[in-house]
């Protein structure tokens, strides 16, 4: 029997979703509104500091997003076609599995109230809200769907996390922790869709703005989210190259996120190969490689790669070799839905940056 939750391209009726505002001629991307929030000011130094318009705004881009998801789902697939699925049954109660389809238009019906209430609170304090974007999101079944707003939610969360501090209205922080807790039950609900450990830590690490946005702005149709491929990060992605240490070049020719099973467990399935595809050797002594919540590995020194020579990082605990290095995490570090990989050299310049899905 054919599974209910996965379709063809051919049958599914959007690959790339515009939203009304878009189709309007708003063409904007409401997540690059938000991406230059430091300002010039009379002097000419850089304010870093946003406002609470803007950290506002930041939020409702990602409302948006995380709206227009949600929008994209239940119009592709019926309620009967969810709760028939693999995904659902996870729930084995039938008074448990009937609610899925309803508890994703729930979160849908939460994400668009926050997009009112924030839009409200920005035209309040004097502001314009920014306005969504075109999105396109890459899921052919349910479970796809799932592990993606898992991710999302991740995201959501530790990005409400990360802009609360800049806030200085007290009333505005207030609202705005109201919300990061609605999008840490969905993000709960999501993990437990995924077959995931609900809270395995006990404590969250908050995103910045600069983590955030690379994430974010994969879905947004037309934006660069950092030499973004294909590959979402489960196996061989090919090449993707970064700059270039003389005439070396340092590449990533595989990268497995998704260690499948238990990923606190199985920590050296999950990996990153770098490769040198230039004419010359890469002295990756003092380089790092960093994920989007800032843990970050630091290369040894004496760390080469003569062309056409490969080094693979391991996320767990091993012996290093010429060939393998092992970070000896105690957790996953690569998110299996989406994340962002930036690794730079000694001197702290971004050679190659990298997101997924």
């Amino acid at each position: 029997m054919t599974d209910p939750s996965a379709r063809t391209d051919g049958e599914r009726s959007r690959r790339g979703f515009m939203s009304d505002a878009a189709l309007a001629g708003a063409g904007a991307l409401a997540l690059s509104a938000t991406s230059g929030v430091a300002a010039a000011t009379d002097d000419g130094e850089t304010d870093s500091s946003p406002s609470d318009v803007e950290v506002l705004n930041y939020a409702l881009a990602l409302e948006h997003l995380e709206a227009a998801y949600y929008n994209d789902f239940l119009a592709e697939y019926s309620e009967s076609e969810v709760e028939r699925s693999a995904v659902a049954k996870y729930f084995a109660r039938p008074t448990l599995r009937y609610s899925t389809y309803q508890q994703i238009q729930d979160v849908r019906d939460h994400e668009e109230a926050h997009v009112e209430a924030l839009s409200q609170t920005i035209t309040d304090l004097g502001g314009t809200p920014v306005e969504p974007a075109a999105y396109e999101f890459s899921y052919d079944s349910i479970a796809e769907f799932v592990a993606i707003a898992d991710r999302l939610e991740a995201v959501g969360v530790s990005a409400y996390a990360g802009a609360a501090p800049l806030i200085d209205s007290e009333e505005v922080l207030e609202a705005a922790l109201s919300i990061h807790s609605v999008e840490a039950e969905h993000q709960t609900y999501f993990q437990l869709l995924h077959l995931q450990r609900p809270s395995p830590d006990a404590f969250n690490e908050a995103r910045s703005m600069e983590q955030v946005l690379p994430i974010a702005k994969q879905f947004v149709a037309g934006a660069d989210g950092g030499n973004t491929d294909d590959d979402s990060g489960g196996g061989d992605g090919g090449a993707d190259d970064g700059e270039t240490d003389g005439s070396g070049k340092l590449s990533i020719t595989a990268l497995q996120a998704d260690a499948g099973g238990n990923d606190a467990v199985n920590l050296t399935d999950e990996f990153v190969t770098y490769g040198n595809t230039g004419d010359a050797s890469l002295d990756l002594s003092g380089w790092t490689v960093t994920d989007s919540s800032g843990t970050t590995y630091t290369f040894s020194d004496g760390t080469t790669l003569a062309p056409g020579e490969e080094i693979t990082l391991y996320t767990g605990s091993g012996t290093d070799t010429d060939t393998e290095r092992y970070w000896g995490q105690a957790n996953e570090v690569w998110e299996n839905g989406a994340d962002t990989m930036t690794v730079r050299n000694a001197s702290g310049e971004i050679v190659l940056q990298r997101s997924y899905p």
